[in-house]
């Protein structure tokens, strides 16, 4: 009973081992025919990674030039703007107070250098006075230097008169100088008041903040009722075109020109490539991205570009179709090829992939090429 316990032990044996020489044989005849293949007809594309974001061709940022709290919020994210829509008010009692002082000055300013002034009308009613005085002191002096001609008179009386005269005509110069002089002095202060009442009202002006460019309410950085400092960012408005920012490796930046088409992946919609066109290369490096940074133009308007979406992009530096290619790992670096019988071949290449070389001459679709790795 043992002998045969042994024996169909040995047995079990020997039967283990068969399978382990089979599937051995198994796995080397199908690595030999996995490592073989024959080169094939495809488009090839030989492109740039770039990654990167949209953003507005003419984004612009909203700040504040004064201080106060966000009394009233009339814009929200996404929201379409004019130029001269009311984004943000700010609470300003101080500067209202003080609009409200220059534009008193100014409505009494505008009051005193009006025809209607009290200031005037009191001194051309003097020199009215004063013009029929003097008309009436020349007459008398003429007639007394008419009389004095006959001895009719006494020469103290003619003089009396002549200084009469010349009196009232001096003060009627007086008078008419000093109209002049106030009228200049209420103009010059109407102007000072007017000036007063345009820096109150621009001050003022600051406290309600107005959209500049027609677009879209990207960002709001303030919420109404929190303080805003001067110079705070307020919003972010987009306007102009949606655009691709990119950033290339620097090994990468001599192969790009104005003009490139390029595939876009927004991360929003990964499966619907979008086309582009390089429309500009920044011309230096960006320490702060270690990258240089280029701008691509969407060649078609799409609802599914929005701004600040996360991209990766794929610049086409070469594309065929129809060309006849190998797996890239089946070329070794000095552009030889090892064919099924183990003869080595010398291929002339054309494009180059990530994973695709196109051969242009050496080997065709009959070859069968292994790799050697």
């Amino acid at each position: 009973m043992k002998a045969l316990i042994n024996k169909m032990k040995d047995y079990r044996v020997i039967v283990v081992g068969l399978l382990f020489i089979v599937l051995a044989v198994m796995l080397i005849n199908f690595k030999s025919k996995s490592n073989t293949i024959t080169p094939v007809r495809k488009t090839i594309i030989d492109a740039i990674f770039a990654s990167g974001y949209t953003i507005n061709s003419d984004e612009y940022i909203v700040a504040t030039n004064t201080e106060g709290f966000i009394q009233k919020s009339y814009a929200k994210e996404g929201d379409k703007v004019e130029v001269g829509d009311l984004l943000f008010q700010l609470s300003g009692d101080v500067q209202s107070s003080q609009l409200e002082n220059a534009l008193a000055q100014y409505n009494d300013a505008l009051i005193k250098a009006s025809p209607e002034s009290p200031q005037k009308i009191s001194l051309q009613t003097q020199i009215e006075q004063a013009r029929s005085q003097a008309e009436l002191d020349k007459k008398n002096y003429e007639r007394y230097n008419t009389l004095i001609k006959t001895n009719a008179v006494s020469k103290y009386e003619f003089e009396k008169s002549k200084l009469q005269y010349e009196a009232s005509l001096s003060e009627l110069q007086v008078l008419e100088k000093s109209l002049e002089d106030l009228m200049n002095s209420l103009q010059l202060n109407l102007e000072n008041a007017e000036s007063q009442l345009k820096i109150q009202k621009e001050y003022f002006g600051d406290y309600f903040i107005k959209s500049t460019k027609k677009g879209r309410v990207l960002n709001i950085y303030k919420e109404q009722g929190e303080l805003a400092k001067r110079g705070e960012y307020l919003a972010k408005i987009g306007s102009g075109k949606t655009i691709a920012k990119l950033s290339i490796a620097e090994e990468d930046i001599n192969h790009i020109k104005v003009g490139q088409k390029t595939k876009i992946a927004l991360n929003t919609d990964k499966d619907k490539p979008v086309d582009a066109v390089i429309s500009k290369i920044y011309p230096s490096f960006d320490v702060a991205e270690q990258s240089f940074i280029l701008e691509a133009d969407f060649i078609e308007e799409d609802n599914r570009i929005l701004s600040n979406t996360q991209l990766q992009a794929n610049i086409i530096l070469a594309q065929k179709e129809n060309a006849l290619v190998i797996p890239a790992e089946y070329l070794s670096d000095n552009n030889k090829v090892t064919l099924s019988d183990n003869s080595v071949v010398t291929v002339e290449v054309g494009i180059r992939s990530s994973r695709w070389v196109e051969i242009i001459s050496g080997i065709d679709e009959t070859n069968t090429l292994k790799n050697l790795e």
